[in-house]
């Protein structure tokens, strides 16, 4: 997955490098005109990346003979109830492979970087699954950000060490020794009078880690 952070430092330079070839002759003018668009920008800037970073998916499904040996001998050794479906993710800076299956009537993703490495488990699960007094610290949080807001999905996402992984999942999710548990909540909500995706990560606790903004690119539907 990938985050894509809007390049308004290079456009203010570009603003800023303009204004000092101003039409007016005038020296300080342009000086003034200069320091006044720089505090604009460090202003612009800060309001952006205050709020939430944005996450930007281009996601596609491919084929078993296109996926890292790695991550096929990782999914090969679990026994899943439906078909592993295989997607591969194009961020700015990094790749991704993701097998999608189904087990115990859940919805599992299980990621890979690049060359295979094991990254992490999501479970997509009812928001029941998530204990109450933990959901109660979630949608507190939630709604001091979003008033109005949405629930969309609700992943519990494990991550650890590939034995300890795939010790996890053999062993249908009962022994969580070495596994770290996190909530992924995305919602909908509003923003500057526009309809938005946002994801939030929260701890085992329900404590808040960190929010993206959902800027998703997908060639085709995704399934399990």
């Amino acid at each position: 997955m990938e985050r894509e952070s809007v390049n308004t430092s290079v456009e203010c330079k570009v603003q800023i490098a303009a204004s000092s070839k101003t039409a007016y002759g005038d020296k300080s003018i342009a000086i003034l005109k200069e320091k006044f668009l720089f505090v604009l920008c460090l202003l612009t800037l800060f309001s952006l990346h205050a709020f939430s970073q944005s996450k930007y998916e281009k996601e596609f499904r491919i084929k078993e003979s296109d996926v890292p040996s790695r991550a096929l001998s990782f999914v090969d050794s679990i026994t899943f109830d439906s078909k592993i479906k295989w997607y591969k993710e194009i961020g700015l800076d990094h790749i991704t492979f993701e097998a999608k299956a189904i087990s115990n009537k859940e919805r599992h993703s299980i990621e890979f970087s690049e060359n295979g490495t094991f990254q992490d488990i999501e479970i997509e699960v009812d928001i029941y699954k998530i204990p109450s007094y933990i959901y109660s610290k979630i949608t507190g949080i939630l709604t001091l950000r979003h008033k109005k807001h949405k629930i969309e999905k609700v992943q519990i996402q494990y991550t650890g060490e590939r034995d300890a992984a795939l010790k996890f999942l053999r062993e249908n999710r009962n022994n969580s020794n070495s596994i770290t548990i996190s909530y992924e909540i995305i919602i909908s909500t509003k923003i500057d009078g526009s309809f938005v995706m946002m994801e939030y990560l929260f701890s085992e606790k329900g404590e808040y880690l960190q929010n993206n903004q959902i800027i998703s690119k997908r060639k085709d539907t995704i399934d399990y």
